[in-house]
């Protein structure tokens, strides 16, 4: 999606790029722009978490340069090293979700996913540390395996708008758009300034169809006018009403470099397959390199020629 479009960190995640495989109609083989994120075991091999939690370490290990070679993250990072000397000093839940935060910001998700498990051992009742937990399984790419943990969260933290959008992206990743929707919005209404709950309410507003989908991205635009997710989506929105004109300029506002690509895809996502291809073309004008822009054009070419054939029949 994506857009993806989602705020606050799960906007990160998703989005700065456009996947934009918009739901009234679904692409073949629609993939991120510069390549989908794999998942470290397939759907048919999810064993046991502790099995699970192996091979993300040892794929992470295998990833990581010799530490003969370069310096520990731990000891280059300073705000890392910080963090983990206050919690040598001192072992408390708090600690450990610092630490968590910092290993997270640097990618090394296995050990933010360590200390999170160790913050819970040393307080059961911590919300933030399970909120925690359901984002690195979202970060992962495995939304499933973190509903439970999202789900204590909001249980033990029922007046926190953070955890009722973090509920709501893991649902959103699972296909549950409508239940997502409505954890969005308890996001919002416990906190009226939660920029990342209006950008995703935004968003599941055009995964539904929604009526309304074009004001609220409009009010997500003008929460964060900055914000490129914002922008994106509001295009989307338009995209989806068949406001193309609308739909182009808020994609170039938005200062992306995959403007031209994003609105291709939109165009591939309504049958608009000549105003595809130009738009793909324009991709590979700027960039002759772009695998991903060859495969759309080739994409939107075959299917401008299907067309043309069943027009001739």
């Amino acid at each position: 999606m994506h857009v993806t479009g989602f705020g606050g960190r799960a906007g990160r995640h998703r989005a700065a790029l456009l996947t934009a495989c918009l739901s009234f109609t679904l692409l073949p083989a629609c993939a991120a722009h510069r390549g989908a994120r794999s998942e470290v075991v397939g759907r048919g091999e999810r064993g046991s978490l502790d099995s699970y939690i192996a091979k993300v370490r040892e794929a992470s290990a295998a990833a990581r340069p010799s530490p003969s070679l370069v310096p520990t993250i731990e000891s280059s990072d300073p705000k890392l090293a910080a963090v983990l000397a206050e919690l040598a000093a001192s072992n408390t839940a708090e600690g450990h979700r610092r630490v968590a935060a910092e290993y997270r910001r640097v990618g090394v998700l296995d050990m933010a996913y360590k200390h999170l498990t160790n913050a819970i051992e040393l307080d059961s009742h911590d919300a933030a540390a399970y909120d925690g937990l359901a984002r690195i399984w979202r970060d992962w790419g495995v939304p499933r395996l973190g509903l439970g943990d999202a789900y204590r969260a909001v249980a033990l933290a029922p007046q926190s708008a953070s955890a009722a959008n973090t509920l709501g992206t893991l649902l959103e990743g699972v296909g549950e758009t409508k239940g997502a929707r409505q954890w969005y919005e308890r996001a919002l209404a416990l906190n009226p300034r939660a920029t990342y709950a209006l950008v995703n309410i935004c968003y599941s507003s055009i995964m539904l169809q929604r009526h309304d989908a074009i004001d609220f991205c409009r009010r997500a635009v003008d929460h964060a006018p900055e914000s490129s997710i914002a922008r994106n989506n509001l295009a989307l929105a338009y995209a989806a009403r068949g406001d193309f004109a609308n739909a182009r300029a808020e994609f170039h506002h938005a200062a992306d470099s995959d403007a031209e690509y994003n609105l291709g895809i939109t165009y591939l996502a309504t049958h608009k397959y000549r105003e595809a291809l130009d738009a793909f073309h324009a991709v590979l004008k700027l960039d002759p390199s772009s695998v991903a822009a060859a495969q759309r054009a080739q994409q939107a070419r075959a299917s401008l020629g299907e067309e043309g054939n069943r027009d001739h029949q």
